[in-house]
């Protein structure tokens, strides 16, 4: 995974090695879990807020993450499986 500025905030690039993790913080409510996206070039943590009563608009923003995520992959299917037929 490269990082980069492109004028609208930073862009990553995902690699072959990058790796997607969730972690616990410890057992403390006060501590949640963050899911971590690592790679040799950087390491994105996105973490829910200290207080729990922003918790549901963090768990609502991850399910929006996976939902856009499930149809990037979609996408690039498609697209690859377009190449593949033109390419044939």
């Amino acid at each position: 995974m490269t990082a980069g500025w492109d004028g609208f905030g930073t862009q990553w690039v995902i690699d072959p090695e990058a790796e997607l993790t969730v972690e616990e913080t410890g057992s403390d409510p006060r501590y949640p879990p963050m899911l971590i996206l690592v790679s040799a070039q950087c390491v994105v943590m996105l973490r829910p807020p200290d207080d729990p009563a922003g918790w549901l608009a963090a768990m609502r923003f991850l399910r929006l993450l996976r939902d856009g995520a499930e149809e990037l992959a979609g996408l690039l299917e498609e697209r690859g499986a377009a190449r593949r037929v033109c390419n044939g």
